[in-house]
């Protein structure tokens, strides 16, 4: 245990003694003390009143504190550092900590210590309180509900089975599957940045796919996203092995296969299983690791959210599904009404702003590269606009493009044409990723431009700005007359 959480644990204990409270470390701390891990964040029931309690313990020692549930008297005391450390303090539920326990979503959670143990530990593992056999579960790798209504008394559970699943390597027990299912509506009363909060949590994990199917087979999924219901039917043309939702969800497996995550077969994308001795080696894979880490403004990490944009990436195709005369099969402006729906979803699940245009982009703009790759050449020209039109999110649309490549291929991809394509990509990021030079003035502004070329203001006038630092980039032009020239033509054009 950190210095830092000692005496986290310490000031608390001294707060709940001082007022004859009685405290207990319960939930993923417990289970994480008692495994001799250190939790990442603590979770606190007390005999008392618990918003009360949060309040005065943030307030003695510089925390935050947040009102987090009147309701269930449950508050949060958050203290800043290098890692902030959240402490979540909950009034009992019951008369006594086993009783509370009882009503706990899975037997993982319902473990509890005292607080004065929990700073033995581990001296003093035998005062675990665990009522339901959690601990036993644990090492046996099984997620079990505390009792047949677990689920039923809130749905959310379902999402959280679901994340701790892939989080702690652990399978759902045999009944868990038929509990969630009878749950499942339950779910559409269920708030949504709770349900928002554990699906991203869940996307996080290493090897995601593999339990947004298990949501999928309790029928959560679309309950949670109803726009992906039509696509469970959809076939697609001969290039595709797959229907489009499990084409999506496949592509979220690719996804977590590049970044490193499963190696359990059954966990792999169908392409690696058929041919695994295909490479991950990406290019630039310390800088596109970085990237992934990040948490964006709204707290969520950059691979949760690139996971959500490639679970939802073609959820128009069944809308826009034409079948020609000659049986050609096309998709014409899926893109751009998925863009539309990915926002619709986003803004359901109360994404911050920033983070529903960030998904919104990437479904957008998820074929561009492939129609990049079309063309014979990649000019200076087309990399400047490409990376200028998606600006830091360049490179997550080329990520998602190659797990969307393995989920269409699947058992038909080309090792040998992998392999050019992982260069081909370095190509672009190598673009992207190269030492910026020293910035430059523009050769020429709007008003310079609008005098020499006698024009008022207008679209037309960015749209030519734009053209010109695209010659620029490319070397076609490298002085201010030459700028003109250029303009004076693309006028003649217009």
């Amino acid at each position: 245990m950190t210095d830092r959480l000692k005496l986290i644990l310490r000031d608390l204990a001294d707060l709940c003694a001082a007022r004859g409270v009685r405290a207990w470390l319960t939930g993923g701390a417990a289970r994480d003390l008692a495994l001799q891990r250190i939790p990442a964040d603590l979770d606190v029931t007390v005999a008392g009143e618990g918003l009360e309690l949060a309040r005065a313990f943030a307030d003695a020692h510089g925390g935050a504190f947040v009102a987090l549930d009147a309701q269930r008297d449950t508050g949060r005391a958050v203290f800043d550092g290098a890692s902030p450390l959240t402490v979540d303090i909950v009034a009992l539920r019951a008369p006594g900590i086993e009783a509370d326990l009882r009503l706990r979503d899975f037997t993982i959670n319902a473990l509890a210590l005292p607080l004065d143990a929990a700073l033995r530990l581990p001296t003093a593992p035998a005062a675990l309180i665990d009522p339901t056999g959690g601990l036993a579960d644990l090492r046996a790798g099984v997620l079990r509900p505390c009792g047949p209504t677990s689920l039923l008394d809130d749905p959310l559970r379902i999402l959280r089975a679901a994340r701790l699943c892939a989080t702690l390597d652990l399978r759902p027990a045999p009944e868990l599957i038929e509990l969630a299912r009878a749950a499942a509506p339950g779910l559409d009363q269920v708030a949504a940045e709770r349900a928002r909060d554990e699906l991203l949590k869940l996307l996080d994990a290493p090897a995601a796919a593999p339990w947004l199917r298990f949501l999928d087979a309790c029928s959560a999924l679309t309950r949670l996203i109803p726009e992906l219901e039509p696509a469970r039917a959809c076939e697609q043309p001969y290039v595709h092995f797959l229907p489009v939702l499990a084409h999506m969800l496949e592509t979220v497996a690719a996804l977590d296969w590049l970044l490193g995550g499963p190696t359990r077969t059954e966990a792999l994308p169908v392409a690696v299983r058929t041919y695994p001795e295909l490479t991950r080696d990406l290019p630039f894979a310390a800088p596109l690791q970085a990237l992934m880490a990040e948490r964006r403004a709204g707290g969520h990490r950059r691979q949760a959210l690139l996971k959500l944009a490639a679970l939802i990436h073609d959820n128009a195709k069944p809308q826009t599904k034409t079948v020609h005369p000659d049986g050609k099969v096309t998709f014409y402006g899926h893109q751009e009404l998925g863009a539309d729906e990915a926002a619709q979803i986003g803004r359901r699940l109360r994404l911050s702003r920033n983070d529903i245009r960030y998904v919104e982009l990437v479904v957008r703009e998820h074929m561009r590269p492939g129609q990049l790759r079309a063309v014979e050449v990649l000019t200076p020209r087309a990399l400047h606009r490409f990376f200028r039109e998606l600006g830091d999110a360049g490179p997550d649309v080329l990520l998602h493009e190659l797990a969307d490549h393995l989920a269409t291929r699947g058992p038909h991809v080309d090792p040998e044409g992998w392999v050019a394509h992982l260069a081909w990509t370095g190509a672009l990021l190598a673009y992207y990723y190269a030492p910026a030079p020293t910035r430059r003035e523009p050769l020429i502004d709007g008003h310079e431009l609008m005098a020499a070329l006698g024009i008022g203001p207008g679209p037309r006038v960015g749209a030519l700005l734009r053209e010109i630092a695209e010659a620029r980039a490319a070397g076609e032009i490298t002085t201010r007359e030459e700028a003109i020239h250029l303009a004076r033509q693309r006028i003649r054009n217009y």
